[in-house]
């Protein structure tokens, strides 16, 4: 058995034995009358498991540069497209409220980003990175894109950009199904947003 079908086939085996029942059969289906879920064809099991393994392995790396999980994904974002509001930076790293305030005051206190007005609206708080905060990512980068390659080595040519096309799409649909969600309570999808935004 090659080793992506062993990665697939753990969870059914793991599960069974949990339940004393010994191994599953590879490709058994659910029992009569059960509802049709097997975890192992999960997307979002799969997406789980990646991100936490990833981070994991993300934490001890950043550990000797004075970084955390969180403040990287505010400099990668802020790197890329600076002067943006929290709430975009809080939407695009998957961060709280709370974690991205203390994410944002560690950063802020170590010099690496600085917050600013936003002149079109004084409500609206706006990131960027500081001298220091760039010179800090672009010391950061290769030891991040290094663990990135590892992650999709075994991925067949083409595969990455196949797959960030998917996960794009997939964000779409989750937006599709807010603003749907949104209409039936009789709110604009904008306005759902806007309650979450953090400013």
């Amino acid at each position: 058995m090659g080793r992506a079908q062993k990665s697939l086939a753990a969870p059914r085996a793991s599960a069974a034995r949990g339940r004393g029942n010994g191994p599953v059969p590879a490709h058994a289906g659910p029992a009569a009358g059960a509802v049709p879920f097997a975890l192992d064809r999960h997307v979002f099991y799969w997406i789980t498991r990646v991100i936490g393994a990833r981070d994991r392995q993300l934490a001890g790396k950043l550990r000797p540069h004075g970084l955390r999980v969180p403040e990287w994904r505010v400099l990668a974002f802020l790197f890329s497209l600076p002067h943006s509001a929290m709430g975009d930076v809080a939407d695009a790293a998957a961060l709280d409220h709370t974690t991205l305030s203390r994410t944002v005051d560690r950063l802020a206190a170590s010099g690496l980003l600085a917050r600013l007005p936003d002149p079109a609206d004084l409500r609206v708080t706006r990131l960027a990175l500081t001298e220091k905060g760039r010179a800090r990512f672009e010391a950061v980068w290769p030891v991040v894109d290094e663990l990135s390659r590892s992650a999709l080595a075994l991925l067949p040519a083409g595969a990455p950009d196949l797959l960030c096309a998917a996960l794009r799409m997939m964000r779409e649909g989750l937006d599709r199904s807010l603003e749907s969600g949104a209409a039936q309570d009789g709110r604009p999808a904008a306005a759902r947003r806007g309650a979450r935004r953090i400013r």
